[in-house]
This record gives structure tokens, C-alpha cells and sequence, in this order.
């Protein structure tokens, strides 16, 4: 008798850890080889649990995949993806298993910054006007059409990985040549590749996105989007480092409630719209919107669940495990989600190094003695190699920490202290 697993495409060794230990022998992980060549403090898969091939040769993947389930008597009972680079695998994967997932056509829309926002706007859904940026005049270009602040970004990167905001003509031309010069040779080919748009197959290391700049409060939400219809999971209040690369979140604040002068109604009915105009029809996405002028702007609508600290962000606050959910979703398992007053107040905080170097150590005792911290996560060690943007936007990541605000206090003054609470030693690494 064959077992059956989920099948997890793509996700790193510390998703893969959680995986493992909270759902023993629901999943199989189809891993790219080189998150197994950093340094980690994640075991590994028992023999049968993983299989690691080059996550780009779809094809081989793909064949590898099909040896390891028969050579194991596996049956795959449903896909869950949770990295963006990994979205168009696991839609080709699904769809080579008849597994419910987003087509990749829907993939690919949902990706790309600026085919999202066309097919957007042609269905009356408001978000921020965009144009296609193939040297630095044509994002000078937009800015002076527009007449206000742009940002410019790549067509398929994810978080604030290459996001600078250009408010004067210098800004434009400054941050295209960067983005030139650090996406030529990024070694992530999966996220930064070949993509249609505006009818064309453009090279996302060479064609960007500028995007009107829309100031107002931001947020993050997760939805599970289904046939008949979609369900709210949760909203969290994005609190930003003003001082970092820009974009770059500080901090989650987990629930969060729409601003007043939203009518929920409304804004489930665009969401859906939106949803739809994508050609997604049955998956987790998380969306991220800002409120502007009263009104709720779409920013980006990902067939994934958020990441960063809200995975533990909303297991401490409500007991909702989302991996474990993705996998009920995968399955067809029975669902729950938590009511509306069963979440408490917290804040997930994102731990960034300030500067470049190898770290010697990190102290952590008095951050964790304080009241307030519920949780700290802290993943990286002794030995480990700090680069800064826009060389890298990803090492500087140490770990979060969920935390209890005090009332009647600002959150990111408190954000602040407790990061200023943890001692990191480092050395130069030139």
C-alpha cells in the first residue's frame, strides 16, 4: 500500500524542520541541493523524506521527483509551496500530478509587478499606476508624467530585495544602475529570470517596474481564496525601518483592524476581484495593501502564505499553526481558522544586523528576561557572514523575537528597545 505525502516544493531547512517535527510523515521535500550546503542548525531529512535536485531544470526536477515516489511507494495527496521562487515548480509539479494548485499562468500573473497591476486596472481594481522601465529615462520619464515620487523595483523580486523609492530624476538613474550592475549576477536564477510583459518575453534582469509611490499605512494579509468564495484568515499592521533599505519591515503588529472608514464588505468583494483577475481560484495568498485617502490599494497578491516572523507571530497569538494549515489545504483535510476573539495583541520583530561582518557572538539573555517577549528565534550563530544592501538583503536577517506591548506606548519606540537589548559582537570581514 502506497503512503501519501504533501509534497513541500522549494521551502528552507528551518520550514522543513518545523514540518518535520510538528506534522511527523505528512510531507515530502523537494529541496534546491545549496540550502543544504549552508551552514545550519536544522537536522536533516531521514532517508525517503527529501529529495534534492536543481530547483531550475523543471524537467529534471520533475523526473527526479517521479523516481523517488516509486522507488518509495509514495502517492502525492497535495502540493504547498511557501517560497516565491518556488511558485512556478510547484504549478507545473501540480498539474503533472493532477494536485489542486494555482495554474501557472496564475503563478506567473500574480509574480510579475507589473502584469498583476495591468490586469488590475482593466478590471476597476484600484492600485498604484505602473510602466514598464528598460533604461533610466524611461523611469525619469514616469516620474515626470506623474509628477510625484516612483519606486522602482524588478518585475519579480519579492520583499524589499532591489526597492528604492526616487522621489528627484538622479534617484531614477541611480537606483536603474544599481539594479543593472547587482542583478547581473544574482545568483538566484529562479527568482530573477525570463517573464512576459506588456506582450513580450523580457529579461528580469535587465526590465523593471516603476510604480507610483502612494504614502499611507501598510498591511499584510492572509486569505484562503477558494471556489465559492474567500475567507479572511488574518491582518497584520506593517511598521517600517525608516533608517534601512526602504521597505524593509520593522516589525508586524498581529490583529490588526481595517482603518474605520473601510467597509469590510467592500473590501472582501475586491479582494476577490482581484483575486480572480489573476486567475487564482483555489489556494492561501497573502496579500499586502495600503490605505490611501480612505481608500484600500492593492500592492501584490502571492499564492503563498506571508512569511518572515508571522508563521510564530500567529501561532503565539491565536494557536493558528499556518504550515500546518497549508498541508490541510493541500490534502483536503477539514479547515479551521480562529475566531476574531481568540487572537491577542502581539508584535513580531524582525532582528537585521546593522552592519557588515562575521558575527562572534550574539547575547540574547536580557531581551529574553524581559516580561514582554513571548518568543525569540535567533538563527544565526558564531561564524556567520553579515552583508548589507544592495550587495544582500537576506544575511543581515538574524531572527524575530514576539513580543507583548505594554499599552499607551508606541510600538516601534518598543521595537527599538528590545532590539537595542541584544548583544552582537562581530568582526570585520575585509
Amino acid at each position: 500500500m502506497s503512503a501519501e505525502r504533501v509534497l513541500v516544493v522549494g521551502t528552507t531547512a528551518d520550514y522543513i524542520d518545523i514540518i518535520r517535527r510538528r506534522f511527523p510523515g505528512r510531507a515530502l521535500f523537494l529541496t534546491e541541493p545549496k540550502e543544504r550546503r549552508r551552514p545550519s542548525p536544522y537536522g536533516l531529512p531521514g532517508p525517503g523524506e527529501e529529495v534534492l535536485f536543481d530547483l531550475s531544470d523543471f524537467r529534471g526536477a520533475g523526473d527526479a521527483l517521479a523516481r523517488h515516489l516509486e522507488r518509495r511507494g509514495i502517492e502525492l495527496s497535495g502540493i504547498a509551496c511557501f517560497d516565491c521562487e518556488s511558485l512556478a515548480l510547484a504549478a507545473e509539479l501540480a498539474g503533472r500530478y493532477s494536485l489542486l494548485f494555482p495554474s501557472p499562468e496564475a503563478v506567473a500573473a500574480s509574480r510579475n509587478k507589473f502584469t498583476s497591476k495591468k490586469h488590475w486596472r482593466e478590471a476597476g481594481i484600484p492600485c498604484p499606476r505602473v510602466q514598464l522601465v528598460r533604461n533610466p529615462e524611461d523611469a525619469v520619464g514616469f516620474l515626470r508624467k506623474i509628477r510625484r515620487p516612483v519606486v522602482l523595483k524588478p518585475l519579480t523580486g519579492s520583499g524589499s530585495e532591489f526597492v528604492f523609492l526616487c522621489r528627484e530624476e538622479k534617484d531614477c538613474r541611480r537606483a536603474f544602475a544599481t539594479m543593472r550592475q547587482r542583478l547581473r549576477d544574482h545568483p538566484d536564477r529562479r527568482m530573477y529570470g525570463t517573464c512576459e510583459a506588456g506582450g513580450e518575453n523580457v529579461d528580469s534582469r535587465r526590465t523593471f517596474v516603476a510604480e507610483e509611490y502612494l504614502e499611507g499605512e501598510e498591511y499584510s494579509c492572509d486569505i484562503l481564496l477558494r471556489e465559492d468564495g474567500l475567507k479572511l484568515i488574518r491582518v497584520a499592521g506593517k511598521i517600517f525601518y525608516p533608517e534601512e533599505a526602504f521597505g524593509t519591515v520593522l516589525a508586524y503588529v498581529l490583529p490588526s483592524s481595517l482603518p474605520a472608514q473601510i467597509d469590510p464588505s467592500r473590501f472582501r468583494s475586491q479582494l476577490l476581484r482581484a483575486s480572480r483577475a489573476l486567475g487564482l481560484e483555489r489556494s492561501i495568498c497573502m496579500l499586502d495593501f495600503i490605505v490611501n485617502g480612505g481608500e484600500v490599494l492593492f500592492l501584490e497578491l502571492t499564492p503563498r502564505p506571508g512569511g518572515d516572523c508571522l508563521p510564530a507571530l500567529e501561532r503565539l497569538s491565536s494557536g493558528f499553526d499556518m504550515l500546518g494549515f497549508a498541508l490541510d489545504v493541500a490534502d483536503g483535510r477539514p479547515l479551521k481558522i480562529p475566531a476574531g476573539k481568540q487572537w491577542r495583541r502581539l508584535v513580531g520583530l524582525q532582528i537585521l544586523a546593522e552592519c557588515p561582518g562575521v558575527i562572534r557572538k550574539i547575547d540574547t539573555g536580557a531581551l529574553r528576561a524581559d516580561p514582554r517577549v513571548l518568543g525569540c528565534s535567533i538563527e544565526a550563530g558564531t561564524g556567520y557572514r553579515v552583508l548589507v544592501p544592495p550587495e544582500n538583503y537576506d544575511s543581515r536577517r538574524l531572527g524575530h523575537v514576539i513580543f507583548r506591548p505594554e499599552e499607551n506606548r508606541e510600538i516601534g519606540e518598543q521595537c527599538r528597545e528590545l532590539a537595542g537589548m541584544i548583544r552582537i559582537e562581530m568582526e570585520d570581514s575585509r
